[in-house]
């Protein structure tokens, strides 16, 4: 996992029962390292393998323990660690299948995916918690007039260079793709509809791009351009 600055990265390494975290400057010097107790990773927040974990101002690392089973669990935990010198801010425990998402841009709120339906586990709801309070929010992050419980498989992601948005694409499984647009300062959604062309499966090769100036998110699948959203008006062309 890459800094925001490009000039560290992060990596987690697991031996014997526990779990090596290292950050590293460009040229490979090792300029923090820490261990913890454990089975835990940098998480993903796609289905396509893209990590994530860091807050936008590259202060908070959070690490995830890695999952041992097929179907859902009945305890995730996280760790929160400062980047400066790796120190353990805290461990999250919540009962439930929880998944990272993103950290908001003051590093004071951690967005999580949770899934609670064993017989879908495409199905998902986004979930807030206080890492100030160290608890997890009542309610979902839902856009206006969506269900709570969303279905569909993250496959790319876009974030505004402030953090303050955060674009998901998200494939169906069936159907036409959509993006979850995420106000991580302020805690609230939306879902934007893209306009499809072709199989389904082809959602798996397309990818989000916020123009310079943030004002467009481009969907390109290949060469191609599928789709153009206004960041303002949600707008697609």
């Amino acid at each position: 996992m890459v800094a925001p600055s490009g000039d560290v990265r992060y990596t987690a390494t697991r031996s014997d029962g526990s779990t090596t975290v290292k950050a590293l400057q460009r040229d490979g010097t090792v300029i923090a390292t820490a261990t913890f107790d454990g089975a835990w990773g940098i998480p993903a927040i796609t289905s396509t393998g893209v990590a994530g974990g860091l807050s936008p101002d590259g202060s908070i690392l959070v690490l995830a323990e890695q999952s041992t089973t097929n179907g859902l669990r009945a305890e995730s935990r996280f760790l929160e660690l400062s980047t400066k010198e790796l120190a353990l801010e805290g461990t999250i425990v919540l009962n439930g299948e929880f998944g990272f998402d993103v950290l908001s841009p003051n590093a004071r709120t951690l967005y999580l995916i949770q899934h609670t339906l064993s017989e879908d586990l495409v199905a998902y709801r986004v979930r807030a918690y206080d890492l100030e309070q160290k608890r997890l929010l009542p309610g979902t992050v839902v856009a206006k007039g969506e269900s709570e419980t969303m279905r569909g498989y993250p496959v790319s992601r876009a974030t505004s260079k402030t953090g303050r948005w955060v674009y998901t694409l998200y494939h169906r499984g069936s159907g036409k793709p959509f993006v979850h647009a995420l106000n991580a300062a302020q805690r609230y959604a939306v879902c934007i509809d893209l306009p499809w062309q072709g199989s389904a499966n082809d959602v798996w090769q397309a990818r989000l791009k916020l123009s310079a100036d943030g004002r467009k998110l481009v969907v390109r699948r290949g060469g191609a351009v599928v789709a153009t959203v206004d960041t303002r008006s949600f707008r697609v062309s």
